[in-house]
């Protein structure tokens, strides 16, 4: 089977390209045209932008055929980490054996419309036995949810 990815780095972060699950929308290009230049070898110019703006704008690719990694002196190819997010000030946490929790301050929209701002971190249902849904009531620990 053909390889359909490429990597492409500027020393500290490594953009990794897919191009079997590309649909090229263009984001990419139109987003941050010194580095994205398709129909040019290559077409990823990493030196065409600061390491952050770069990593912003493959995070908007909406077919992921664009991810990366940051680069590590000590890390090893087998010892490569999973690609990282930049972190942008809202937190979502599976718990183990547990809820949902989700840094506020967030909308909810439930099913019938009606939206609530929620200010401070909520727990949801993960195991489906809440009363309380879609909020955890802690029903997963009677029922042995695990997951």
């Amino acid at each position: 089977m053909k390889n359909t990815k490429k990597e492409y780095s500027n020393g500290e972060v490594t953009v990794v390209y897919d191009s079997a699950i590309c649909i090229h929308a263009g984001i990419c290009f139109k987003g941050l045209p010194t580095v994205f230049q398709p129909g040019t070898r290559p077409w990823i110019k990493m030196q065409g932008a600061d390491t952050e703006s770069i990593i912003r704008q493959v995070q908007k690719c909406p077919s992921r055929a664009l991810s990366f990694y940051m680069n590590s002196p000590e890390e090893d190819e087998a010892d490569k980490g999973p690609i990282k997010a930049l972190e942008t000030g809202k937190k979502i946490e599976v718990m183990t054996n547990g809820p949902l929790m989700v840094e506020g301050p967030i909308t909810l929209v439930r099913s019938d419309g009606k939206r609530e701002s929620m200010e401070d971190a909520c727990y949801f249902c993960r195991c489906g036995a809440s009363k309380n849904k879609p909020f955890c009531d802690g029903s997963h620990q009677d029922i042995g949810f695990k997951e």
